[in-house]
């Protein structure tokens, strides 16, 4: 349990390092269909074994170009890939196009960044005997609170989702589907939304604590 904890925390705060942009549309089940049709229209399952090869390649992208989040960067880029599928723009060469959004989103995360070290800059520091706000803390107070928010089944999934990281995630992820009953696909669809659940509250959470 410590250790799914552990690896589910990470993650966690790799999808709200970018507090600032926004998330209004969530990924759903026709949407993911709509993408891994491009994949595979005719084998769902082997769609899903080349979605998850598409994902580590985008996350290789942004660990080579010093993203601060690659796993949380690739999940956006496929997310407004499967955007566009459902909405029925043309997409003839999935991989480029998928390299092209991928380069987008990085020049968005790096102005991003640019922009909060220069708001940073325009602060002073807080002297030792002035109390300061801990993000990091306070991220990981939200995170707590906000998991025991979910339903056991819920909470429990998203653990077993995330755990392990050096065994390849198709594999773990096959297994967990197993275990549940449910198609590879489907899965996926669960553990996006309980993610996109948690990265409200924490945001929710932590603007109340900050009072922005």
């Amino acid at each position: 349990m410590i250790n799914h904890l552990q690896t589910l925390r990470q993650r966690v705060e790799v999808m709200d390092a970018l507090p600032s942009r926004k998330r209004e549309w969530v990924l759903t089940q026709a949407a993911f269909d709509a993408l891994l049709s491009l994949l595979d229209a005719d084998d769902r399952e082997r769609a899903a074994e080349q979605y998850e090869r598409l994902r580590r390649k985008l996350e290789k992208f942004f660990e080579w170009r010093d993203a601060e989040n690659p796993s949380a960067e690739a999940d956006e880029t496929l997310n407004r890939v499967a955007r566009k599928a459902i909405e029925g723009e043309s997409i003839r060469d999935l991989n480029n196009y998928c390299l092209g959004v991928a380069r987008l989103l990085l020049k968005e995360s790096f102005k991003q960044k640019a922009r909060q070290q220069r708001a940073r800059a325009q602060f002073p520091q807080p002297s030792r005997a002035e109390p300061f706000f801990d993000e990091a803390d306070a991220r990981l107070e939200c995170f707590e609170t906000c998991l025991q928010q979910l339903t056991a089944e819920n909470r429990e999934l998203i653990m077993a989702y995330y755990q392990d990281e050096k065994r390849t995630h198709i594999e773990q992820r096959k297994e967990l589907a197993t275990a549940l009953g449910i198609p590879l696909n489907a899965l996926r669809i669960r553990a996006h939304r309980i993610r996109a659940q948690l990265e409200e509250c924490v945001r929710e959470c932590l603007a109340r604590q900050t009072g922005s």
